[in-house]
Parts: C-alpha cells; sequence; structure tokens
C-alpha cells in the first residue's frame, strides 16, 4: 500500500497546483491499481465530476458514478449515488433517477448528502407539477435539517450548521412558513459575517428581505 499512500501525497500537491491533467491521470491510476479500497472510491466519483464539468461527457461521467456507488466509503458513495440521479435524470430516466436519489435521500442518520438529495427530488417533482410530492418531500428535508443543525451545533460545526439553517430558513418560506422562516434566518444573520462568510451572509441578509 505504499504506492498508494504515494498516489495520494501526489494528488494533494496537483489540488495544490490546480492541475486538473495530473488529478485525473493519478485518479484513473488509483481507480484501475487499487478498486476495492476507499481511495479508489473518491477516485471514481471525482473523475465523474471531471467528465461532467470538463469533458462535458455525461454518459462518460455515469460510468463513473456508478463505480463510485458500489464501493464501501461511504461519504463518497453518498455523494456519487446524488451525482448519478442527476445524471439520470437529464439522460430523461426520471424513475431511475429517483430511485437513486431516495437511497441517499432517505439513509439513517441524515447527512449533508441527504439533504441533498431531498432538494433533487423536491426538484424533479415540481417539475412534473406533483404538488403534494413537493411538499411531503420538503416536510422530511425539513425534518433532516433540524435534525442536522442540532448534530452540527453538539459538534461545534459552526459554519455548517449556519449553512443549514439558512437552507432551513428558505425551506420553511417556500412552505409558507414565514413567520418561522424569518424566526431561522434572523439566528442565522446573528452568527455574522465573519463565521457565515462573507457570501452565505449576504444571502441571508438578502432573503430577510423578502
Amino acid at each position: 500500500m505504499e504506492e498508494l499512500k504515494q498516489l495520494t501525497e501526489t494528488l494533494a500537491v496537483h489540488e495544490k497546483n490546480h492541475d486538473i491533467d495530473g488529478l485525473r491521470s493519478v485518479r484513473e491510476q488509483i481507480a484501475r491499481d487499487y478498486p476495492e479500497s476507499p481511495e479508489a472510491v473518491e477516485a471514481h466519483y471525482k473523475l465523474g465530476l471531471d467528465a461532467l464539468f470538463h469533458k462535458r461527457d455525461l454518459a462518460i461521467a455515469v460510468q463513473y458514478f456508478e463505480q463510485a456507488v458500489k464501493g464501501k466509503q461511504a461519504f463518497w458513495a453518498q455523494a456519487a449515488r446524488t451525482s448519478l440521479g442527476l445524471c439520470y435524470y437529464h439522460q430523461k430516466r426520471t424513475q431511475k433517477a429517483l430511485f437513486e436519489l431516495r437511497k441517499v435521500g432517505y439513509s439513517d442518520p441524515p447527512t449533508a448528502h441527504s439533504i441533498t438529495a431531498l432538494s433533487f427530488i423536491e426538484h424533479i417533482y415540481g417539475q412534473a407539477g406533483e404538488k403534494e410530492e413537493v411538499q411531503r418531500v420538503r416536510k422530511d428535508r425539513i425534518s433532516q435539517l433540524e435534525t442536522v443543525i442540532e448534530a452540527c451545533k453538539h459538534s461545534h460545526q459552526h459554519a455548517e450548521r449556519g449553512y443549514h439553517m439558512y437552507t432551513l430558513g428558505l425551506a420553511l418560506l417556500d412552505q409558507g412558513d414565514d413567520v418561522e422562516a424569518k424566526i431561522v434566518l434572523e439566528d442565522t444573520k446573528n452568527l455574522g459575517p465573519d463565521l457565515l462568510g462573507a457570501e452565505l451572509y449576504k444571502s441571508v441578509v438578502e432573503a430577510l428581505k423578502n
């Protein structure tokens, strides 16, 4: 495994130098030579992103994501499954997309990935005009957001907590619960720009104006 360690160290250098070709080459080697390793799951996922955003090849991206979801590294496998669901949706394979997104969206315990997957499910149902399904899924997402926010509070992940609070505020606005949304957004604003970051803080302030 010494070579795998060296490859991950090389990846870090390429990331620091923003060397896209170098990153792609090393990830391909990791995926090829160490297919059962947790590092291969991440490599397949990020090769999928590379295919999607740099090569603009949806079919190849799907192949990489399909490989990644087979792996045992839960964080990257969940990220890959969420991306895979979106790719299926863009391929007009809507039921297959929903199937993959539900696997992530209703995982236990809730995670940032499951919340993201539920937001995409909402979007798909919204595009189809299925209002009752949108509201049902949004209710589930709100519940998950509340759970994750509480977990972030106890683990002192303040920046992550602030982002999820902002997302919760927007979800409550969409749900028509304006009073509770304003309370959540005000609490988020009170965390301040130093913790939230300038861009997120600005977004919170704009949301409070609506």
